[in-house]
């Protein structure tokens, strides 16, 4: 869903610039918004990594729960 809306704004930016309706301050805005959503996809990658790898170990096979050790 990121990289679809990654990838609207870009197309959308573009489509502005070629019909010249994006001065200097439009093009930074556009930049500036492109960028935070590319950051966001790259950081929410990262955090989704490392939170489905902490609830993975926490969770562990379930084997303990059924059959504790003796």
């Amino acid at each position: 869903m990121t990289h679809y809306a990654l990838t609207q704004s870009v197309a959308i930016a573009t489509d502005l610039e070629a019909k010249g309706f994006l001065g200097t301050v439009g093009k930074i805005a556009a930049a500036t918004i492109i960028f935070f959503i590319a950051i966001g996809l790259i950081v929410g990658l990262i955090l989704g990594y490392f939170i489905g790898r902490s609830v993975g170990r926490r969770q562990g096979s379930g084997a303990d729960r059924v059959n504790p050790p003796a």
